[in-house]
């Protein structure tokens, strides 16, 4: 009896661990999806979402993204232990801590991402854009999840990374999230001046009464 409960135990705890490892995998892609599904929704209605001018190409920023993309996704499902076989140097690879705190902490961040996107998707509606263009202007979104923060687009995607870097804390997770967190940052307080030369007033309003993050 000692000995089959012993191996239930065991049973339980690496199925567990599995799950866990999982999570990051399917926390990404589905946060991918829901970006992704919503941007094909609206480019077949004929809303035009990119800040580039029509005739422009998409150039080498698509390329870096399809690369990063592929790149962050076969790490994941490295960590899995879906595959085995990454395309990252052994010294990117390493666990530098294995702390249950940080797993915990990491999951519910993922969770936090997706339903923090859930959210804005479904605030921003019909004003979705990438990029900032003063002719391709969507409507100042202030109700739902904005009326909390003013980015909450960019706090999901922070929360996703910060709690991938938490459940798998490699050299190359911890690096993608900490360049995030810095460019995400940068990028925000561009477009705080975009917003306000272009929305006026309004915006100026907006922000007195809601924080940047949260």
């Amino acid at each position: 009896m000692p000995g089959i409960f012993c191996f239930q135990n065991c049973f339980t705890y690496f199925y567990f661990v599995e799950i866990i490892r999982l999570i990051p995998l399917v926390g990404f892609l589905l946060f991918c999806l829901q970006i992704g599904i919503r941007a094909f929704v609206l480019q077949r209605k004929g809303t035009r979402l990119s800040a580039r001018k029509k005739h422009s190409s998409k150039g080498i920023s698509t390329v870096l993204l399809i690369a990063f993309f592929l790149v962050f996704t076969n790490e994941l499902v490295y960590k899995a232990g879906l595959i085995h076989i990454s395309i990252l140097p052994e010294v990117l690879r390493p666990l530098l801590t294995g702390k249950i705190i940080l797993t915990i902490s990491g999951i519910v961040l993922i969770l936090l991402s997706n339903l923090f996107m859930l959210l804005t998707l479904r605030a921003l509606k019909q004003s979705l854009r990438f990029g900032l263009n003063k002719e391709n202007l969507g409507k100042l979104v202030t109700s739902g999840i904005y009326a909390w923060s003013r980015n909450p687009f960019f706090l999901a995607i922070n929360c996703l990374f910060v709690g991938i870097s938490l459940v798998f804390p490699t050299p190359f997770f911890i690096t993608i999230s900490l360049l995030t967190l810095v460019s995400i940052h940068l990028f925000i307080l561009k477009e705080e001046r975009f917003m306000h030369k272009n929305y006026g007033e309004e915006y100026k309003n907006y922000a007195k009464t809601v924080r940047r993050y949260f």
